[in-house]
């Protein structure tokens, strides 16, 4: 399950960007970085005569747009960007303003914002970020001979997540799971149910977050119909069809129950975890955090992205380090996906990433290895979904063979449940070594998908608070 996001602040490091996508990868991102003092927040950013920025405060990050360095050319054309910016805030009836002026990638001396500074990327173990960021310095701005144009708040109130049945199957069912324990999570956008909505293609599921804000929860599609048709569907499936029992009611023709977060069955579908952040007296608590999680396994293909062109943020692994990179992502551009190439093409992953736990041998450090773990989940003679390794050893814990060594060891419990001393050292087996994980990471398939405990470094964004979002659940690339 999704945890906060650490490190949104502007003043934290940033450094190297590991995961960017080739669209991304040599293009350089600009922020602002507001002083926490000297000034007063909101701040209003114009450019061209119409306001193109909204800064509630310091700690959220704002991107000014793309950005070329200074003395960057080509052909003899100096290619540095420029633009110039007028900022304003207001102090009681007072406003107060100054202008940055950008000139081949500088900080033009016409510029009014005092001690305006233009920071490159930090740097670490000689890898450097694409984010420079434009810093202002604790000084108040003179006072505005005359106030901005229509000076307007971003809305955090019409935030949605939107759900899209683009498969093969005319209906599916997603469910979601969220803890209501946290101050912001409330009912109708937490729901902690295997069936929120029945999704047919063509009509999106839309989830209203609004301000209220929905702290670490997941989707996932919970079944689907391999009717030909809606009308062939007939009525879907209830939760006690789905669920597991002494004398379970079956399913109605056509539908398969899938992800396996029905009472008594075991979860592995792919899980997409949003962390959208309350809002405050008009001031969100922070970044709208969101990944793709086949920890537990995956059923499906998924796209996820904003519904608009959108700059964030990507972390890289440690979690917690704080090393940040950017981006500009969109439909063409998914924050993250699983795209089959084919029908089949997930199963046969599946049956690729059967991990094979050994025992060592008293003599000669010999290994013996016992009988792959058949991940596979198949459901009328088709494939439904794949199990993790550690789905497939809690499920299957003192049969087949499994300890709860293995358990631990899969699932990153016991002494192993924090992030530094989950991943196993290269040449042992763990979650992160696992035959499984290692293919999510190198298939062409899978694109910042994290698949063990505290992985989610790999899949891990910070997009602007106001963001609305796109699941699109696909079975295969279109």
């Amino acid at each position: 399950m999704k945890k906060n996001f650490r490190g949104l602040c502007l003043s934290l490091v940033l450094g190297l960007f590991a995961c960017l996508s080739a669209h991304a990868a040599t293009q350089n991102y600009l922020m602002w970085q507001l002083p926490g003092a000297g000034i007063s927040l909101p701040v209003y950013v114009y450019s061209g005569g119409s306001q193109v920025s909204y800064i509630p405060s310091n700690s959220l990050q704002v991107f000014v747009g793309t950005y070329t360095p200074p003395g960057t050319s080509k052909a003899g054309k100096t290619l540095g960007t420029s633009g110039s910016y007028s900022l304003y805030y207001q102090n009681a009836t007072q406003w107060y303003t100054c202008s940055l002026v950008l000139n081949n990638g500088g900080v033009d001396a016409s510029s009014t914002c005092t001690g305006a500074v233009i920071n490159p990327p930090a740097t670490q173990n000689g890898a450097s970020s694409n984010v420079y960021t434009v810093a202002l310095p604790a000084i108040a701005w003179p006072a505005a001979k005359t106030a901005p144009v229509s000076p307007t708040a971003t809305s955090y109130s019409n935030r949605t997540i939107s759900f899209q049945n683009n498969t093969q199957y005319p209906m599916i069912q997603i469910g979601e799971s969220c803890n209501p324990k946290n101050a912001s999570n409330s009912a109708p956008s937490c729901q902690n149910t295997p069936i929120v909505a029945t999704i047919t293609q063509g009509t999106p599921y839309v989830v209203s977050v609004g301000t209220q804000g929905l702290n670490s929860s997941a989707f996932y599609m919970s079944s689907f119909c391999t009717a030909a048709t809606v009308a062939a569907c007939g009525t879907a499936p209830t939760v006690a069809q789905c669920s597991s029992s002494p004398n379970p009611p079956s399913p109605p023709a056509g539908w398969v129950c899938t992800g396996g977060y029905f009472a008594g069955q075991n979860a592995y579908a792919t899980k997409i975890e949003p962390t959208i952040l309350a809002v405050t007296s008009g001031v969100p608590n922070g970044a709208s955090n969101v990944d793709v999680s086949a920890v537990d396994g995956y059923s499906v293909g998924v796209k996820f992205y904003p519904a608009s062109p959108t700059y964030c943020t990507f972390t890289v692994p440690p979690e917690n380090s704080n090393v940040l990179g950017a981006g500009l992502y969109s439909k063409a551009a998914p924050l993250a996906q699983i795209a089959p190439t084919s029908t089949s093409s997930l199963q046969t992953m599946c049956q690729a990433s059967s991990q094979l736990p050994h025992k060592t041998l008293p003599k000669r450090g010999q290994k013996r290895w016992g009988a792959a773990w058949n991940l596979s989940i198949i459901s009328g003679g088709n494939f439904a979904g794949c199990m993790s390794p550690c789905t497939y050893a809690t499920a299957n814990l003192g049969s087949n063979g499994v300890t709860q060594s293995d358990v631990n060891t899969f699932c990153c419990q016991g002494d192993k449940n924090t992030p530094g001393t989950c991943d196993a050292a290269p040449g042992h087996v763990g979650a992160n070594t696992s035959s499984y994980n290692r293919n999510i990471q190198t298939s062409s398939q899978f694109q910042n998908v994290y698949g063990f405990a505290y992985g989610d470094a790999g899949s891990d964004y910070a997009c602007a608070p106001e963001t609305n979002f796109v699941v699109e659940f696909i079975s295969v690339k279109k």
